[in-house]
């Protein structure tokens, strides 16, 4: 008998962990998914490049947002500083293309990491490159927000596909 009651204990341990992963795994999907349309809409705005809906765009980033591009002097704190940044990169940057869907992104609690590699360019010589993006999410109000965005381009430059 006293076999008999182990085996249930395990059992119910089992079955108890199996759907307690299982309910953890598809909030971690969720998750992964609404970090993604957060990159979307990041894209979405280099891609459109309207400075009429900055105020629109700069929602998806934390107001402590750390923003370092891939210039030396392109080291930015705050939304008002990403603001200048983003209106001068629309009006005069290359085009910008982060593949979203192929974002490695980690999660824990309520942050999450990314990296993706995408492409800028044409340059002066007409080649597009390669650049990475890396950077941390936050989830505040149950919404994903851009907490620290590093662009870098590999040394030596390597042209995009």
């Amino acid at each position: 008998m006293k076999t008999i009651n182990i085996i249930l204990a395990l059992f119910t341990l089992l079955i108890f962990n199996t759907k307690s992963f299982s309910q953890t795994n598809k909030i971690e999907q969720a998750d992964k998914k609404e970090a993604i349309k957060v990159l979307q809409q990041f894209q979405d705005g280099y891609t459109k490049r309207d400075t009429l809906v900055i105020d629109e765009f700069l929602t998806m980033f934390s107001d402590d947002i750390a923003y370092i591009g891939i210039a030396s002097y392109e080291f930015f704190r705050g939304k008002e500083s990403v603001r200048k940044l983003t209106i001068w990169d629309w009006k005069n940057w290359f085009d910008l293309k982060i593949p979203s869907e192929k974002a490695n992104i980690r999660i824990d609690n309520n942050v999450a990491w990314f990296e993706v590699v995408g492409e800028s360019g044409p340059w002066r010589n007409g080649k597009t490159y390669e650049i990475r993006m890396t950077g941390s999410l936050i989830k505040s109000y149950n919404k994903w927000l851009f907490k620290q965005i590093c662009f870098s381009y590999p040394a030596p430059l390597k042209e995009a596909d």
